[in-house]
């Protein structure tokens, strides 16, 4: 597989911002008559920064070819009335300023389908209008599966606060993204990680403490009880590698999930903004950045609860890739359920890599035998409160 042109240049760009940038700051500063005598010192910073960003890349893709293969799962999809709905779910809201367009968008502005990308003011009607459907028509508890934000700026958290006070009544629950807590655009290297403090402490404010992952609920469902559990998948804190993308759930957080899940029994929502899953065929480099490097331990622990009893049926939901995606991983006997969201303001790119601007939300529920369903509500953009519900085929 080949990267899309747009792709390839935002990555050339990323790459000189991590290789190049640094050295020719140190250069910038140096009297003119030292610059020559610099120089050799600065290829060999730049080469030294390559050979260990090439390295700690290798590394990754190694690892996360680990991950397991989804296989398709299109009963996972559900008509709403088959379902004892357990919560909403919304992901990759890129909530932006007023007048200002996702970094994505900027810098690969193939992926919109047609005219200019919407700005943070379109942005903010779509998602009050999505919020103002999950509150007439869907459960009050919102789960939010990351990206809530573009950049982790804190004037994007105030501009989400102001959406979310629009549509009161419900309660929010959320799973950090990578542009929430550690995404740096082209040309905007953070090798010190100290703007991902920055942003850690604005989604601490309005999201809750990072430190308390894996956070646990419990919800009440017409079915019974279904225990919620939300992953922090944003535990890589890269410095050389060329992308700010990378997952980790982290051995630490994964011990714990273990030791909740010897204290719960039935059905369990677990959810992060990470893929847990790779396509069989697992070519494109860009690909490797889009797993969690340690997918496959998640699965393992989720694979043990679920082959413990019949009835500890599981379901996994992310975002991240802006792809609707409805699969099973896992062994015979142990198979997860697990279903992608794509962009709740933006769309979905399943089809050639390009949005289709549709303003979506989902809602998990049970079904009468304790499984899971999933049922994927698009907003019509008219605000006539009406929708469309895609249910299995």
């Amino acid at each position: 597989m080949v990267a899309k042109p747009g792709t390839a240049f935002a990555l050339a760009k990323l790459s000189a911002s991590y290789l190049l940038r640094r050295p020719l700051a140190t250069l910038a500063g140096t009297p003119r008559a030292l610059v020559p005598a610099m120089l050799p010192a600065c290829a060999i910073w730049s080469a030294a920064l390559a050979a260990t960003g090439a390295a700690a890349a290798l590394q990754v893709g190694v690892r996360v070819r680990r991950a397991p293969i989804l296989r398709p799962f299109p009963a996972l999809l559900a008509s709403g009335g088959e379902l004892a709905e357990a919560c909403s779910l919304v992901s990759d809201t890129h909530v932006v300023t007023p007048d200002a367009v996702p970094v994505e968008l900027v810098h690969e502005p193939h992926q919109w389908p047609a005219g200019a990308p919407p700005t943070g003011r379109e942005l903010a009607a779509r998602l009050a209008d999505v919020l103002r459907e999950i509150q007439r028509r869907a459960p009050s508890t919102v789960v939010w599966c990351g990206d809530e934000v573009d950049s982790g700026d804190p004037r994007e958290w105030q501009a989400w606060r102001e959406i979310a006070e629009l549509v009161p009544g419900l309660a929010h629950r959320f799973v950090p993204g990578n542009h929430d807590i550690c995404f740096n655009p082209p040309l905007a290297e953070d090798h010190t990680l100290a703007r991902r403090a920055v942003r850690e402490r604005a989604y601490q404010e309005v999201a809750g403490a990072l430190g308390d992952f894996p956070c646990v609920d419990t919800i009440v469902t017409e079915a019974g009880p279904a225990t919620l559990v939300l992953l922090d998948s944003c535990l890589h804190r890269s410095r050389h590698v060329l992308s700010n993308a990378i997952g980790r759930f982290g051995a630490a957080q994964l011990y714990e999930l273990a030791r909740v899940l010897e204290r719960v029994r039935g059905p369990v929502l677990a959810v992060a903004h990470h893929h847990v899953w790779r396509d069989r065929r697992f070519l494109e480099p860009q690909a490797w950045y889009e797993t969690a490097v340690d997918a496959d331990e998640l699965v393992a622990i989720l694979g043990a609860y679920r082959r413990r009893d019949p009835g500890n049926h599981v379901l996994v939901c992310h975002g991240h890739r802006h792809i609707l995606a409805a699969g099973l991983v896992g062994e015979p006997g142990a198979e997860i359920a697990v279903f992608g969201m794509p962009s709740t303001t933006l769309g979905d790119k399943s089809s050639g890599g390009i949005l289709d601007g549709l303003p979506r939300y989902a809602v998990a529920g049970l079904r009468p035998d304790g499984s899971w369903g999933v049922s994927v509500r698009v907003v019509i953009p008219s605000r006539d409160a009406s929708t469309a519900v895609i249910g299995a085929s």
